[in-house]
């Protein structure tokens, strides 16, 4: 009766660890990719400016308009930072989920 016990607790504990293992790897299976998140967010997204004449411009963003990504913080907290366009380009700061803009610099003058 008692190797019975072991072989049931044995069998118990290892049945813990294979729950707890896969609901780990749900875990960070479920997570969004930040990267692609961005693109989701800012792509068809348009982005205001000013012409010399003070008339208002639209810039819609297109995939290859996303020169690059990277991270950075924001107030402190960790979030990334997006260089969208390049003749008339802009930074933008996103949260860290990649679906957020908090702040838009544009990188040029008109």
């Amino acid at each position: 009766m008692a190797a019975k016990s072991v072989v049931f607790v044995s069998i118990a504990g290892l049945l813990v660890v294979v729950l707890a293992s896969a609901l780990c790897i749900s875990a960070l299976g479920n997570r969004a990719d930040p990267r692609a998140s961005i693109n989701r967010t800012l792509i068809g997204k348009n982005l205001t400016y000013y012409s010399i004449a003070g008339t208002p411009m639209n810039y819609t963003i297109t995939p290859e308009d996303i020169v690059s990504i990277g991270p950075t913080t924001y107030d402190g907290r960790s979030a990334w930072k997006v260089r969208v366009g390049q003749g008339l380009a802009w930074d933008l700061t996103m949260d860290a989920s990649g679906t957020k803009v908090l702040q838009a610099e544009q990188l040029f003058r008109t």
